[in-house]
């Protein structure tokens, strides 16, 4: 009897730690001596059965691009676009080198600072007549006495007189003594001029490239007509000078005006050629003297070069140098 109480205290210890401590393996075979499963113990089987979810994973898309979630409205960035890139202009063949530098365009000042910001506008640029953008009223003064007045619609011809800071004085056309005062903005002055100008520009211009156009074609014709743009073919002699008598008759052509768009003031060198031949309207074989010019407008001044044709002693015809028409 002294050993069966430790004994008895020993075997109820092993069954207490075989209870608290079984495997999972021998769950079942204790469950059978169980009562019943509880809830936790059924949902615990049946969620063994179901298929397990895989974990969610952050998506790198923006909640409102997913299926089935409204699209927020968003500014669409349009990518960079680069700029297109210019293609190099084609290298100038040495023709048309020479007839730019022979035929150059005109370098015309910008308008504004011709009439200085129309503060300062040349007599010779006036129009010879502008019209009024509303009606005008016009007094007849006669002895300093307002005698009557006359009122003429807008669009009604005048004549310009002059300019009084941002005011111009204009006459009756049918009554030059009938004049007025008026904003300039109230006519179409400045629009005027500003046409005549651009018409001026464009006609210059005009001028030039149809020079250019008949050089070219003479010279691709006649290869030899490349010295005349060159400058070699007639050098000016050291002996040129304005006081040389073999230029008296060019200087009495140019006083009578033969030359056109020209005058003898706006001559600056002579230079005499000999006996040539030319082609062209006047073909034949003339002495020759080429002038240079520095041509005045009311736009600038100009360079020019015209040659003047001689035969028994006067002035025959003038022609272009280059092209050999006419002036």
């Amino acid at each position: 009897m002294k050993g069966f109480f430790p004994t008895l205290l020993i075997v109820c210890g092993l069954l207490a730690a075989v209870w608290f401590y079984y495997k999972p393996y021998e769950k079942p075979t204790v469950d059978r001596f169980s009562a019943g499963k509880s809830i936790a113990d059924s949902d615990r089987v049946i969620a063994k059965d179901k298929p397990v979810a895989a974990p969610a994973v952050a998506s790198s898309t923006p909640a409102s691009a997913q299926p089935g979630s409204p699209v927020a409205s968003k500014p669409v960035v349009a990518a960079p676009v680069a700029a297109p890139v210019a293609a190099a202009p084609s290298p100038k063949s040495e023709l048309e080198q020479l007839l730019e530098d022979r035929y150059p365009m005109p370098q015309i000042l910008p308008l504004l600072t011709i009439v200085d910001q129309w503060r300062n506008v040349p007599p010779n640029a006036f129009p010879a007549e502008v019209a009024a953008k509303e009606t005008i009223a016009f007094d007849l003064v006669i002895n300093g006495q307002v005698a009557g007045s006359s009122k003429v619609a807008p669009g009604t011809p005048l004549k310009p007189v002059r300019l009084a800071g941002d005011q111009i004085v204009v006459a009756s056309l049918a009554n030059p003594t009938m004049s007025t005062q008026l904003p300039i903005e109230k006519t179409d002055f400045r629009e005027r001029i500003e046409a005549r100008y651009n018409q001026f520009v464009a006609a210059k211009k005009a001028e030039v490239q149809a020079k250019r156009d008949r050089a070219r074609k003479l010279v691709e014709a006649d290869p030899a007509r490349l010295a005349l743009l060159t400058g070699k073919a007639a050098a000016p002699a050291a002996s040129d000078s304005k006081d040389d008598p073999r230029f008296t008759p060019v200087k009495e052509s140019l006083r009578r005006g033969e030359a056109a768009s020209v005058t003898m003031e706006e001559a600056t060198a002579f230079r005499w050629n000999g006996s040539e031949k030319v082609g062209g309207e006047y073909e034949g074989s003339y002495d020759t003297v080429t002038v240079n010019f520095e041509v005045e407008t009311i736009f600038g001044r100009f360079p020019t070069e015209y040659k003047a044709l001689l035969k028994g002693g006067r002035v025959f015809a003038w022609i272009d140098p280059i092209t050999e028409d006419r002036i």
